[in-house]
């Protein structure tokens, strides 16, 4: 038998211990050979750094890890090296600066991640020198080549994603390019930065620029946060005393948790930065500090919440920037491991508390934020297209007919109804030709007229091809309720000699016309130029425009003075003509448009209709009322000459037609509110004048539609013209506003018009009236601050409003009856905060404020005639607050500007003499039968109670409580920006021209309050005086709110839509 061989021990089980050896050696390099393996990322990425003062690069460290370990790759294809690939500041390199001009278009994502600097001796500012401004910078602070270049990137065609981080636009950045930063980032730094520390005592964290500061002073201990601005100021928040509990925390948002999938909270040891949201911003995450009660009002006092924001979103339908506040790029000590596959994953769940923050918040964030991005950059996004009618070689999607305008859709022309708004793109701080190279902001807000529900926008002149670009995009992504475009070519106003007609003038409109037509098909290159938009226009939109409104609000004195120099002079056009009717200016009305059809046939072989622009003061109605106040009608400016759209006609080769645009408002020119005719009729409201002028002027346009092209109510708190109707320019509140906007739709549809368009969709601080022009000085630098009674700043669906200071600027305490005064100055307002110690019984007590604005020695002394007490300085103003519908704000005769007089009184003087402020508004007039129409006054010192929301209310008492908000121009202040004060002895008899009154600059406005009895003969308290110096600014700070008229005019529009 044979013996069966006996297996040796051991071997068995060295196999088996090798085998699992080579498993455990296999699942150790299993990540690595994965990591080797796996295809680089799709997402190009380019890292901007501009303080790397050494080898090191600690600055960022923490982003190469990231980068590394899921193979993001540069422009080269490189995986990031933190040494070599990045833009910024190579210190080892002979020439160190790599700046952001090399970065090239196949950057998909950008990641700003430290441009704090490099500087001479050490990091930061030279502290010991006492010249203001001197640094010991070498390269740092965001550029104005920067901003440019961000822009660029994010408005490209081509998806594109910036990643920003704490001190991008802040020390050492200037303020021209940090303003630049927060329009591009959509979040504004509040000058305030901020630091954990675990150990705040002289040997512990505390940065020495603190310590030095507080010479020997300082005896903090323990933890804690450091909270410092650009003043030097620092507030030491400390662990136990004004924080508690978790001391501060990172948290996801709802929006965090919706766009980037994450959630929950974590304690927050790092440094920060302190911002706020723009409009259009989301916050996808906060710190928040938990603070005690006393931590709470010590914050407060120095006008910070216990809450902001960490992590914010500005996006379009293609490209996103992110603006982190803190430096979560930067890591002290090198972090390995970066090419091995799930690491990530691993050290999420097993990093220690300290690490908590890195590895299982901002590793998972950028994850997301980068995983979005590389989505978006595979995702094409529609071109732009919808149905053109075609016709024997000519393109058309719109035309005018008779008296309607015509849509092209589904194969056929439809009518079309314009219910439009019109787009003036002045920003706080900007002129009208100033025009935002902002994709992301044209394309917000053409979000929100979708939302609104409108159909058509119309813009007043070429704007950036930004906007074209936006415009674009919106109506690829919102194919199913798209916008039309009104797109109207502006001449310059004041043509030389008055003369449409003048050689030079006439050709220069033709470029511009050109141009525009060329922009509209995405074909012009235009140069460099002032006062009009240029650029490269690449985004065809003509199969989205309906109309080319050539021409403006035309002058009289123009209008005649053409008529005069060319009598006689017709226009024959192939496309458009004159009658023998005609006046030369209709003809060169006529004109224009045959140039602007021909040259679009001719370059693209399309049609678009064009309308002439007009308004009732050159309307071709008479209007007997329009007289002086003797009844005589000789040359009175709105009705002394005609342009009548009636005397063109249209040539053989016009397919697309022809109509009018007009401006017509229901409170100007005079002749809409005193016409008798109008009187009698009326809707379903009532009488209505404005029906009226309506009817009657469509009565007389018998061959072309008529759009009412700008038509709107202004809010604000004040009124330039009134309307016996109650539809006045100016002083209404949002409701009337949407109530009146409606009403007048109504009529437009009523009367056969072809639509309207809502002036405007927002408020612009570039404009004035002629109640407020005189009055705001210099006047180049109205655009700084917003003018609250200026009607023509407060035409918006979309408010630019001031932001309150939360610090105060100024303040009184005591233990009396008046407990507390607060003076907060914006670019609207002075504020005046009051804390009684119980209710204000405006039954039986009064409380007056007064106000000196220049000259101490000079002005008021006495608040009320019979009462008993002296201001310390001569007093200008006081608002008496003494009732809910009776409070006032009256004037010295010496500085009531609405009786011309902008100054104060001669010496100090103890008569109580104040009285209202009456501004005329309507001049007075006698109708042909005899009929006087009375002057009529604002009255301007009324301060009108209610909640202090927008800009229509004055004041408002919450218990005891009370807050007053003044509009600067009724207390002569002309320029709050710079503290310019109207001062001026001279005599004047009506409103002066431009820049004329005298003005000085004011120390101070100095603020003081007594409460007396209701007759003003009884003492019960008093303030001292109070002194608030302005705060000046070169760039305004505001906010955007939409409107209450917004959500009303949303429902009509929704209703018209389903009929």
């Amino acid at each position: 038998m044979k013996r069966k061989k006996i297996k040796k021990p051991g071997r068995s089980r060295a196999t088996k211990l090798a085998l699992i050896l080579l498993f455990v050696v296999f699942l150790i390099a299993l990540p690595i050979i994965w990591w080797q393996v796996t295809a680089n990322a799709e997402l190009v990425v380019s890292v901007y750094t501009k303080t790397i003062p050494d080898e090191k690069a600690q600055q960022h460290l923490a982003l190469s890890w990231f980068l590394n370990q899921y193979k993001y790759p540069n422009e080269e294809g490189l995986l990031f090296n933190p040494k070599t690939t990045y833009l910024g500041y190579h210190p080892l390199k002979e020439d160190p600066i790599k700046d952001l001009t090399l970065l090239t278009d196949k950057t998909d994502l950008l990641y700003i991640a430290d441009t704090y600097g490099i500087y001479r001796s050490g990091e930061g500012f030279s502290r010991e020198t006492t010249e203001e401004g001197v640094r010991n910078l070498i390269w740092g602070g965001g550029s104005d080549s920067d901003a440019s270049i961000i822009r660029d990137f994010l408005n490209r065609e081509r998806s594109s994603t910036v990643v920003a981080e704490y001190n991008t636009f802040a020390t050492p950045t200037p303020t021209y390019v940090q303003a630049q930063m927060y329009e591009i980032l959509g979040a504004r730094w509040t000058e305030w930065t901020g630091m954990y520390v675990h150990d705040l005592s002289v040997k512990g964290e505390t940065p020495p620029w603190i310590l030095e500061q507080h010479e020997g002073a300082w005896n903090y201990s323990g933890s804690g946060i450091l909270l410092y601005n650009i003043d030097d100021e620092v507030l030491v928040l400390r662990s136990g005393v004004e924080l508690q509990g978790q001391e501060m925390l990172f948290s996801y948002t709802k929006a965090g948790s919706d766009i980037l999938g994450l959630s929950g909270s974590t304690k927050y040891e790092l440094l920060f930065d302190v911002t706020e949201p723009m409009a259009g911003t989301k916050v996808l995450a906060t710190f928040t500090l938990d603070v005690t009660e006393q931590g709470k009002q010590l914050l407060e006092s120095y006008g910070l919440k216990d809450q902001f924001p960490a992590v914010q979103l500005k996006e379009t339908a293609n490209h996103r920037s992110y603006y982190l506040s803190g430096n979560w790029a930067y890591s002290n000590q090198k972090l390995r491991f970066s090419r091995i596959s799930f690491m990530s994953s691993f050290m999420q769940r097993f990093s220690s508390k300290d690490e908590r923050f890195f590895w299982q918040f901002y590793i998972p964030m950028l994850r997301a934020i980068f995983q979005e991005a590389e989505e978006r950059v595979k995702t094409e996004i529609p071109p732009l297209h919808r149905p053109v009618f075609h016709d024997e070689g000519l393109t058309m999607v719109a035309k005018a007919t008779e008296r309607e305008l015509l849509l092209f859709e589904e194969g056929s022309f439809k009518p079309f109804f314009v219910y439009g708004v019109n787009l003036g793109i002045a920003m706080p701080g900007r002129w009208f030709t100033e025009f935002p190279q902002d994709k992301s902001l044209y394309y917000r807000f053409l979000t929100q007229m979708g939302e609104l529900g409108i159909n058509t926008i119309r813009i007043y002149t070429l704007l950036d091809p930004q906007f074209y670009d936006a415009f674009a995009l919106y109506n690829r992504t919102h194919s199913d309720r798209p916008i039309y475009l009104m797109q109207e070519v502006w001449p310059e106003e004041e043509p030389e000699g008055h003369d449409y007609l003048r050689e030079d003038y006439q050709r220069e409109f033709e470029i511009e016309i050109k141009h525009v037509v060329d922009a509209v098909h995405g074909n012009a290159d235009i140069p460099p130029r002032s006062g009009r938009a240029w650029g490269t226009y690449t985004s065809d939109v003509s199969s989205y425009v309906i109309g080319y409104l050539v021409g403006r609000e035309l002058e009289p004195h123009e209008v005649e003075e053409t008529d005069r120099l060319h009598k006689g002079y017709r226009f024959v056009g192939t496309f458009l003509g004159t009658t023998a009717q005609a006046t030369p200016t209709e003809s060169w009305l006529a004109q224009c448009c045959d140039y602007l059809m021909a040259y679009e046939m001719k370059q693209y072989s399309h049609q678009t209709p064009v309308s002439i622009v007009n308004w009732p003061t050159l309307d071709y109605l008479e209007h007997s009322s329009e007289r002086d106040e003797e009844g005589k009608k000789e040359r009175e400016y709105n009705d002394r000459t005609t342009v009548d759209i009636n005397n063109i006609t249209l040539g053989p080769l016009n397919k697309a037609g022809l109509f009018g645009s007009y401006h017509i408002y229901p409170n100007y020119p005079d002749f809409m509110n005193n016409e008798p005719a109008f009187d009698e009729y009326e809707d379903e409201q009532g009488r209505f004048r404005y029906g009226g002028y309506l009817r009657a002027f469509m009565e007389g346009h018998r061959k072309y539609p008529a759009v009412v092209a700008e038509f709107g109510i202004a809010t604000g708190m004040g009124n330039a013209h009134s309307s016996p109707d109650g539809y006045h320019h100016g002083g209404l509140s949002e409701i009337e506003q949407a109530e009146g906007i409606i009403r007048m739709f109504e009529a437009m549809k009523r009367e056969g018009y072809s639509g309207g368009i809502i002036f405007e969709w927002m408020d612009e601080w570039a404009k004035k009236t002629w109640t407020t022009e005189p009055y705001m000085i210099p006047y180049d630098r109205h655009i700084l601050w917003h003018n609250a009674i200026d009607p023509e700043q407060n035409y918006g669906l979309l408010a630019f409003e001031a932001v309150k200071p939360k610090r105060s600027g100024a303040r009184f305490s005591s233990d009396s009856i008046i407990r507390n005064v607060e003076l907060r100055a914006d670019v609207s307002f002075l504020y005046i905060d009051i804390s009684l110690s119980r209710n204000l019984a405006v039954e039986t007590e009064q409380l007056v404020i007064g106000l000196d604005t220049l000259y101490r020695d000079k002005g008021e002394l006495k608040y009320l005639p019979n009462l008993d007490h002296y201001a310390s300085s001569g007093m200008e103003y006081i608002a008496i607050l003494d009732s809910l519908e009776r409070a006032r704000l009256l004037a010295i005769p010496q500085a009531n500007y609405t009786t011309y007089h902008f100054s104060t009184a001669p010496t100090l003087r103890k008569e109580g003499t104040f009285a209202s402020m009456s501004k005329l508004i309507n001049k007075k007039r006698m109708l042909e039968d005899g009929t006087i129409i009375e002057a009529k006054f604002e009255d301007s010192s009324a301060l009108r109670y209610g909640a202090l929301v927008g800009s229509t209310n004055h004041w408002q008492m919450q218990d005891s409580s009370i807050s007053v908000r003044i509009p600067w121009t009724r207390i002569n202040v002309s320029d709050p920006s710079s503290s310019t004060v109207l001062s001026d002895e001279r005599i004047y008899y009506s409103d002066p021209l431009r820049d004329v009154i005298a003005t000085m600059q004011t120390d101070a406005i100095l603020v003081s309050a007594v409460l007396a009895n209701k007759e003003g003969t009884q003492l019960l308290d008093a303030t001292q005086a109070i002194p608030i110096i302005l705060p000046r600014w070169n760039q305004p700070i505001y906010q955007e709110r939409m409107k209450e008229s917004f959500p009303l005019l949303q429902a009509y529009f929704t209703k018209e839509k389903s009929k």
